[in-house]
């Protein structure tokens, strides 16, 4: 499909990627590379140091004057607030808090900073360079950046797409445009789409396009996969383009499995998974989970430090787990006349390697609320009233859909969404 700019900054550069098209490498690009004739007229000087990967000006070339050699960068971003125009891979009210899954919070960081468990953003500086023989004195340049953004949740089963800009930030007058072409190869069970190329002359211009990616992983499988960027970039003058000159480097790595939930997905393993449980919503069972982590501290509990194992089950294997913990003799759960439709919420959970512990060794507490608020200081213990760091589980009262509602809404939706596979850790978050 035809290639579509945006100019300038002041621009809504929400607007960007909703009015770019798909980019089509063309053939001529497909053909990049030195002539033979140029390289008849390449002289085999030593390359310059320090400079990026660099190659000779072909005499007759059209070049600025002076100009020996053409040095290409693509090094990463500095550690700094991705700017505005990165934004535009992902828009957002500009009056809402950072996402931290935003460009915004990951682009411009080194592995494993730019990337979470399911979102990743990679970002280059670029410099096109002319030098003079003295491989000194610069005789031309432009900058830019290049961003790779992508959600891997944003699209269902093992297929995700990478949104791509390309921005020419300064340009010294001698050097009319500058080219880049992203090619990139998804190793393992993996495939990618055509590469992407842009060329900009403009100060401020901004290109962008798609990379769409597919791993045709099979139901029960798994397959670990990474991709390999293979950048070239070009100076174009007058009458003759110079000889291109390309970077490398490599994303992270992505598993794709099809052993949780429905549909197949994918996530980047590095990244521990987590389940996230609101005191706002789940109240005495966001307590009660809280307080475990506060209070037992020797043994896991589901903090990053010491994280929780998911284990795979049936319900029936899980409903023997809660009875163990919650309704076999001598301890058990005996329900609270203050709790509407009280009920035994077992942490860890029923569903995790550390779950399934006989109620006898829990601590029992009941979660109060207090002035409208839910807080781990207004938990009151009512069997183990002294309480030992190495109690291995603990059974609040909670009324029966927090209960319920913790459990699938957020434990089981977490299962399938960060893909946990069986014996694999995970964190619980407590948020407000």
């Amino acid at each position: 499909m035809p290639l579509r700019r945006l100019h300038r900054h002041h621009e809504h550069v929400g607007r960007l990627l909703a009015t770019i098209a798909s980019l089509a490498l063309t053939a001529a690009l497909l053909a990049l590379g030195t002539s033979s004739a140029a390289a008849a007229r390449t002289t085999a000087r030593p390359a310059p140091q320090g400079h990026g990967t660099c190659t000779a000006v072909p005499s007759g070339s059209e070049a600025p004057k002076g100009a020996a050699w053409a040095c290409y960068e693509a090094k990463p971003g500095a550690a700094a607030p991705a700017p505005a125009t990165a934004h535009a891979l992902a828009p957002a009210p500009l009056d809402d808090p950072p996402d931290p899954e935003s460009p915004e919070a990951l682009c411009g960081k080194e592995p494993p900073e730019n990337s979470t468990r399911l979102v990743y953003c990679i970002e280059r500086e670029l410099r096109w360079t002319y030098y003079g023989p003295d491989q000194k004195e610069e005789i031309g340049s432009a900058k830019g950046r290049l961003y790779i953004y992508s959600k891997l949740k944003a699209v269902p089963h093992s297929n995700w797409k990478e949104s791509v800009i390309v921005t020419l930030d300064s340009k010294t007058d001698n050097i009319p445009a500058v080219e880049l072409a992203l090619q990139t190869i998804c190793t393992g069970q993996c495939s990618a789409s055509a590469p992407l190329v842009a060329k900009l002359s403009k100060v401020d211009e901004h290109v962008g396009g798609t990379i769409d990616y597919n791993s045709p992983v099979g139901p029960d499988a798994e397959a670990l996969v990474q991709i390999q960027y293979h950048v070239v970039m070009n100076l174009q003058v007058p009458g003759e383009v110079l000889p291109p000159k390309n970077t490398d480097w490599v994303g992270p790595q992505i598993r794709c499995d099809g052993k949780t939930g429905e549909w197949t997905g994918c996530v980047i393993p590095e990244h521990m998974a987590n389940v996230t449980v609101r005191r706002s919503l789940y109240r005495a069972a966001a307590i009660t989970y809280e307080w475990a982590q506060k209070n037992l501290t020797t043994l896991s509990m589901g903090t990053k430090s010491k994280p929780l194992h998911y284990k795979k089950m049936t319900e029936e294997e899980k409903n023997r787990s809660r009875d163990l913990t919650c309704n076999r003799a001598p301890d058990k759960f005996v329900k609270d006349p203050s709790v509407p439709d009280d009920s035994c919420d077992e942490f860890p959970f029923a569903a995790t390697q550390e779950g399934g512990k006989a109620g006898t060794m829990c601590v029992d507490i009941l979660p109060q609320q207090v002035g409208d608020v839910w807080d781990v200081s207004n938990v009151k213990v009512l069997r183990n009233g002294n309480v030992k760091a190495n109690a291995p589980c603990v059974r609040g009262h909670v009324t029966n859909k927090d209960n319920v509602d913790a459990g699938s809404k957020e434990f089981g939706a977490a299962v399938r969404s960060d893909r946990i596979l069986d014996g694999e850790p995970f964190q619980v978050i407590i948020a407000p």
